[in-house]
This record gives structure tokens, C-alpha cells and sequence, in this order.
């Protein structure tokens, strides 16, 4: 078996792989034979795989320029080319290890290798149609891996995001299917609106964004801390080159009245030549009525100006949904409506008293305030405590 074909693939980029790497090596020398196989046995042992799988999924997260464009438009040379790289992979999943060991000895003289156990290698029976319908599907690299990232100049995929979902979420119906459906329109490619989320603490602006984006698998999202908003520019280049739909997640926006982040934000949103790409919208929250905080002697001398320049930022916004605080009413109704939710039986009376000392207790009433209520009686009732 020559190795040096893994070095030699036309489509996929798959040589920096660990893995590969491994194999690779494993007859170059008596000295590296037994490291590189059991690099190769002690990665599959610790992805739970065996080789023919390990390839299929390192196939289908490969970033491969070329598995995309022939997803777009196939191209005689470009499905010749994934064909020869599939016949590669095919080739070294049909050798067992027991033959890849013998291989090595042969090779190299090492005996250790003899000695070590084999790995399972499976069938790999895939074709070019699975892995170019996987990228029709799910985009290429890391983009098909993750659905969830932040930025801060480099794109860092979330590897365990929230997975809140609209259910999850009580009342604020209304404020809710504004967002639901602009995320439809930009979904199906019709003209969808950025989105400024306003409203007290905990008021479920964040939730309502992370939930609409649990609710429809074909978007990504990228959250992107108010510090960070300078690079968004950088960042639209990146989410510009492919076909997928962005919501890019500002949370807690503010400013301070001398900052460039404010004039970068008002470009990206206003149709500058830096203005985000088609396939990105933005949602932020605030808490604030005023997006721009001003100093004491600020609000004197310009205070006109300041609520202009906020105005000028909120306008940009095609929605601008508020949340307001509920009253005790609707706070005991979200409450009453989570303790079912988890099978929760109490006395309502004695449920509203609870959830009303645990508000004063903490940071007042609000649907974040109800959800770590209903979470803390959970966890008190099965341990048999007070409430």
C-alpha cells in the first residue's frame, strides 16, 4: 500500500488531518512505524469509529473550494477529481490492519508493531452524490460542522450552544412572531429587516433570538460582543463567500458617545461599501432607551445631539420590538405556565407567594427571574426542602 497517495488528493483537504498524517508515516522509518500506528489506533479508539467512518466524516467537514462549486454547478472535472479522492479512501479502508501491520514490518523491520492490536476498519461505500448532497444541505467546513460561532477576529465555533426553543418562552407572543417572521421572509429570500430587541433585564430579548434561531435548522448564527464590533466588516467578508444564511447576534448594545464602533455599526447597517452581504441579518438587544450613554456633562451641553445620533442608529433597525417588564400578573402566569411545563404540582397559592418572595429576593419580577424561580423549586421539592 503506498501512503503517499494521502498526499496526493485533488478535492479534499484532508492532509494537515491528524490522522492522515499518521498513516502517512507509518513505513517511513523502524523509529516513527509503532508511534504512527498507534497514533491512527488511539484516535479512532477516541472518536468511537472505525476508519471507514473517521474518513466519511473528515470527508464531509472538509473546507473544499471545490466540493462546493460542484455542488452549485457539476463540472465533469471537478466529479473526476472528488472520484479519484474517494478511490484513495476506498482503497486504504478495504486493507485491514492486520495488513497495513504486516506492511509496516515489512517496510521498516519493526516487530513492535506485530504486537499491537488491530483496529476495525469498516466498508467505505460512499460516492460523490452522498458527500455533494451533504454540502447542498449543510455548506462546507466548518460552516457544516458548527451552526453556532462568536467572533473576535477569529471565527470560534460553539461547540454546545443554548438550545432554548419557542416553547420554552411564555407570553410576548406578539413581540415574538414579528421576529419569527422576518426570520421566514429572509429564509425563503424575501426582503427581512434588521432587528433591534429593547426592554428591561431579562426580559427575554437574548432567549427570543437563540430560540428562533434553534427553530429553523438552515441558519447559522454568529454572536459578536459590543466590544468586538469593529470587526464586522472583516467578518461579513468571511459570511459573504458562502450560501448560507447568517443571523449575526449583537447582545447588549451600547455605546459611549465618543466611539468608533458606533459609526462601523451605523455603515454595516446603513449600505456602505462595507454593508453586510445579502445573506446576513443583524439582531441586537439593548436595554437601553438611549443606545449612546452620556457623561453628566454631556447631557448638558448636547443632549439634543445625543438623542439624534441614537435615534440616527435605531432607525437603521428595519424593527424595533420592545419587551417590556411584566407585571406581577403576568410574571405568576409565566411562572405558572414553566411549573407545568416540568410536571410541577403546587398549591397555586402557595406556588405564587413563593415565586413573589423569590422576585424581591432577587432581581425583581421578569421571565428570566420566573424560569430560575421554577428551576429552584424544582430542585427544592425533589430534595424534600422548604419553599
Amino acid at each position: 500500500m503506498d501512503f503517499n497517495c494521502l498526499r496526493s488528493f485533488c478535492a479534499f483537504n484532508i492532509k494537515d488531518d491528524e490522522l492522515v498524517k499518521a498513516l502517512a508515516g507509518c513505513t517511513e522509518s523502524e523509529t516513527t512505524a509503532a508511534e504512527c500506528y498507534s497514533r491512527v489506533l488511539n484516535i479512532l479508539l477516541a472518536r468511537g469509529k472505525n476508519l471507514s467512518e473517521y474518513f466519511a466524516e473528515l470527508l464531509k467537514y472538509s473546507n473544499s473550494p471545490v466540493l462546493g462549486l460542484c455542488a452549485k454547478e457539476p463540472a465533469d472535472d471537478k466529479i473526476k477529481a472528488i472520484e479519484y479522492d474517494l478511490g484513495v479512501v476506498r482503497d486504504i479502508c478495504s486493507a485491514s490492519a492486520g495488513q497495513l501491520k504486516l506492511e509496516i514490518a515489512e517496510k521498516t523491520g519493526s516487530k513492535t508493531v506485530m504486537q499491537m492490536p488491530d483496529y476495525d476498519n469498516g466498508e467505505f461505500n460512499y460516492t460523490a452524490e452522498y458527500f455533494l448532497d451533504f454540502v447542498r444541505k449543510n455548506g462546507i467546513g466548518i460552516f457544516a460542522k458548527y451552526r453556532a460561532f462568536t467572533y473576535n477576529g477569529k471565527l470560534i465555533p460553539i461547540e454546545n450552544p443554548d438550545t432554548i426553543t419557542l416553547k420554552d418562552l411564555k407570553n410576548y407572543e406578539i413581540q415574538r412572531k414579528q421576529v419569527i417572521e422576518n426570520t421566514i421572509c429572509f429564509i425563503k429570500g424575501q426582503p427581512a429587516q434588521n432587528v433591534l430587541l429593547y426592554g428591561d433585564r431579562g426580559a427575554g430579548k437574548s432567549s427570543t433570538v437563540k430560540a428562533v434561531f434553534n427553530e429553523f435548522k438552515e441558519l447559522r448564527m454568529v454572536e459578536i460582543a459590543k466590544e468586538d464590533i469593529k470587526y464586522l466588516p472583516e467578518l461579513f467578508k468571511i459570511l459573504g463567500k458562502t450560501d448560507l444564511k447568517f443571523i449575526v447576534m449583537i447582545d447588549d448594545l451600547s455605546f459611549s458617545e465618543v466611539d468608533d464602533r458606533f459609526a462601523v455599526l451605523k455603515a454595516a447597517l446603513d449600505g456602505s461599501l462595507s454593508a453586510k452581504p445579502d445573506n446576513i441579518l443583524i439582531y441586537a438587544t439593548t436595554n437601553r432607551r438611549k443606545i449612546i450613554r452620556e457623561t453628566v456633562a454631556e447631557r448638558e451641553v448636547s443632549a439634543a445631539d445625543a438623542i439624534d445620533e441614537s435615534m440616527s442608529l435605531s432607525d437603521r433597525f428595519g424593527l424595533f420590538i420592545t419587551f417590556s417588564k411584566p407585571d406581577k400578573q403576568l410574571y405568576l402566569n409565566i411562572v405558572k405556565q414553566l411549573a407545568e411545563d416540568k410536571g410541577i404540582a403546587v398549591d397555586e397559592i402557595k406556588l405564587n407567594e413563593s415565586a413573589e418572595r423569590f422576585a424581591l429576593r432577587h432581581s425583581g419580577r421578569s421571565p428570566r427571574t420566573a424560569k430560575q424561580f421554577v428551576e429552584w423549586l424544582e430542585g427544592r421539592i425533589k430534595l424534600g426542602l422548604e419553599y
